[in-house]
C-alpha cells in the first residue's frame, strides 16, 4: 500500500504514518467520544496545576544572611544554592512540609493521571500505556528499557559524585539539599554578553564553515532579545515559525549559566533553521525525542571550549562541576524517574494500586538504587514524586534522557576525532520531521536500541568525576 504514491510527494512520510498508525483508530462514534472525553480527562492534571501553582502556601524561613523570607518555589531552588548547610536544611524541611500536608491529594491526583492513561490506552487497543506513548515517533519499547537498564548498571559514577560532593563539603553526612550547593563558591565566574557570544561562536566552529556563518549572521541579525525588561516572561526559550527566522528570548545576567543557556537554546535556533531550510513545511517539523540533541550538543562542545582555555584547575573544577550538576538534573534524575513512571503504570496495569506510602517507599527505594550508600535519605527526601508535573503527560521525562544521551553518544565521536560526523550530523538537524528520530539517529551513527548510545553518557560522567577528584585533591580540596 505505501507503493501507491511516490516517494518524493510532500505528503509521503504523512500518508505512511497514518497508514502505520491505522489498527489503533477507532470508529467514528467512538472516535467522537473518546474526544468529547478529553475535557473530563484533564481533571487530575488540572487539580494538580491548581494546588501546585495556585493555593499551595510555604512557610517562611531565614535565608544565609538571617532575613526572614516566605518561599516560593524560586526562593527555595535559589536558598538550596546557599553555603549554609543549616539554612538549606531548613528551607528543604519546610518547602516539603507544604507538600507532605497535602499529600493525600496529590496522591490520588497522580493516582488518577494514571488511570486516565490506562483508559485510553484500552480504548485504542495499545499493549501497555509505555507501548502507547511511544507509537507516536514510532520508538520501540526497547528504547525506554534500555536507557533505565544501562543506566543502573553503570550508576557507580553517581554514586562516586555523591562522595566527592560530601568530601569537598566537608560533610559529615550529605543530604538531597546538599547537591545542589556550589562546590567551589570561591571562583566568581562572570561572563558578559558579548564574551558569551564570541565562546559560543567559537566553540560550533568545529560543525563546520556553513553552520558558523549562519550561528553568526543569527547573532548580528538580532535573533536574541538579550536582557530582562518589564513584563517579559522568566528563563529562556526558542521560538519561531516556518516563514520566519527562529526567535530567543534570554533574561541574561551575566552568569556562565546563562553563557551555557545561551548555547543551548542557539542549538535549538540553528536546528529549527536548518530543518525551515532544507525541508518542506510539512516535513519541517522535529520529534521531541531529538529536540534536545541540538542543543545539549552545543553546551558539551562549549564545555569542551571552556575547558580548553582555562587558565588555571580551580576553573576547570567551577567548569567541570557545573556540567557534571547539569548532567545529574538532565540525566540521571530523568532516567530515575522514568524509572518511578513506568513502575507506578505497570502497577495498575497488573491489577495493583497506587497509595502514599507506595509511591514514597517507590522513591526511597529509587533513590538509594541512584544516589547510592553515601547519600543520607531525610523523610522529605522520599515524597519529592508528588511535585513532577510532568508525571502528568505519560511517559514525557525519558525523552529528556535519551536526547541528552544521544547529543554525549555524538560528542563522544566529535572527541575520538570522527571525520564522518561532522556530516552526518549536519544532515540530521537538516532532516527536521521527514524520518521517525530513532531512525534520524542511526543515520548519524547513534542507535538508542543499544546499549552503547546511553554508556557513552555515564563513561564520559565517570572520567569527569576522576577529573574532578584529581584536581580537587591538587588543590587541596
Amino acid at each position: 500500500m505505501a507503493g501507491q504514491f511516490p516517494e518524493t510527494d510532500l505528503y509521503d512520510f504523512y500518508i505512511r504514518e497514518l497508514i502505520r498508525s491505522r489498527p489503533h483508530i477507532r470508529s467514528e462514534e467512538v472516535e467522537e467520544l473518546l474526544a468529547q472525553s478529553a475535557m473530563v480527562a484533564r481533571g487530575a492534571e488540572n487539580v494538580f496545576t491548581m494546588l501546585d501553582d495556585a493555593d499551595m502556601t510555604y512557610p517562611e524561613v531565614k535565608d544565609e544572611d538571617g532575613n526572614t523570607v516566605k518561599l516560593t518555589k524560586q526562593r527555595y531552588a535559589k536558598i538550596l544554592e546557599s553555603t549554609n548547610g543549616e539554612v538549606r536544611k531548613n528551607a528543604h524541611a519546610a518547602f516539603y512540609s507544604s507538600y507532605q500536608n497535602h499529600l493525600n491529594t496529590l496522591s490520588a491526583s497522580l493516582a488518577s493521571t494514571v488511570n486516565n492513561d490506562i483508559f485510553y490506552t484500552k480504548a485504542r487497543g495499545f499493549k501497555s500505556c509505555l507501548h502507547n506513548s511511544l507509537d507516536g515517533d514510532n520508538i520501540p519499547a526497547e528504547v525506554y528499557h534500555s536507557l533505565i537498564s544501562t543506566t543502573e548498571k553503570h550508576i557507580e559514577g553517581l554514586h562516586k559524585y555523591v562522595a566527592l560532593r560530601k568530601k569537598i563539603l566537608k560533610l559529615e553526612k550529605i543530604h538531597s539539599y546538599d547537591m545542589f550547593c556550589p562546590l567551589f563558591p570561591e571562583r566568581d565566574y562572570q561572563v558578559n554578553y558579548d564574551q558569551a557570544v564570541e565562546a559560543v561562536i567559537e566553540s560550533t566552529t568545529s560543525l563546520g564553515a556553513d553552520y558558523t556563518a549562519a550561528l553568526k549572521n543569527a547573532f548580528d541579525s538580532r535573533w536574541v532579545d538579550v536582557y530582562e525588561t518589564e513584563g517579559k516572561g522568566s528563563g529562556a526559550y526558542n521560538w519561531g515559525n516556518y516563514k520566519v527566522h527562529p526567535f530567543i528570548l534570554m533574561n541574561y545576567n551575566g552568569t556562565i549559566d546563562n553563557m551555557f543557556t545561551l548555547a543551548h537554546e542557539m542549538g535549538h535556533a540553528m536546528h529549527s533553521h536548518l530543518s525551515c531550510g532544507k525541508q518542506s513545511y510539512q516535513k519541517a517539523g522535529y520529534s521531541i525525542f531529538v529536540a534536545e540533541v541540538a542543543s545539549t550538543l552545543n553546551e558539551g562542545l562549549l564545555l569542551e571550549h571552556l575547558l580548553k582555555k582555562a587558565t588555571d584547575d580551580l576553573d576547570k573544577l567551577f567548569i567541570l562541576n557545573r556540567q557534571m550538576d547539569n548532567t545529574v538534573g538532565t540525566f540521571f534524575n530523568q532516567v530515575m524517574y522514568a524509572n518511578f513512571e513506568l513502575t507506578i503504570h505497570e502497577t495498575v496495569e497488573k491489577g495493583g494500586a497506587l497509595s502514599p506510602d507506595m509511591m514514597t517507599g517507590l522513591w526511597r527505594k529509587l533513590t538509594e538504587k541512584y544516589y547510592g550508600p553515601h547519600l543520607t535519605i531525610d523523610d522529605y527526601s522520599i515524597i519529592k514524586w508528588c511535585r513532577i508535573p510532568h508525571f502528568y503527560m505519560m511517559y514525557y521525562v525519558f525523552q529528556y534522557a535519551t536526547s541528552y544521551a544521544a547529543s554525549q553518544a555524538i560528542m563522544s565521536k566529535f572527541i575520538a576525532g570522527d571525520t564522518t560526523i561532522v556530516g552526518k550530523y549536519i544532515e540530521m538537524l537538516s532532516a527536521g520531521g521527514s524520518d521517525y528520530p530513532i531512525n534520524l539517529l542511526k543515520n548519524c551513527g547513534v542507535d538508542m536500541t543499544k546499549p552503547e548510545s546511553v554508556e557513552a553518557t555515564v563513561k564520559m560522567f565517570a572520567e569527569q568525576v576522576d577529573e574532578m577528584e584529581r584536581l580537587a585533591e591538587g588543590l587541596g580540596k
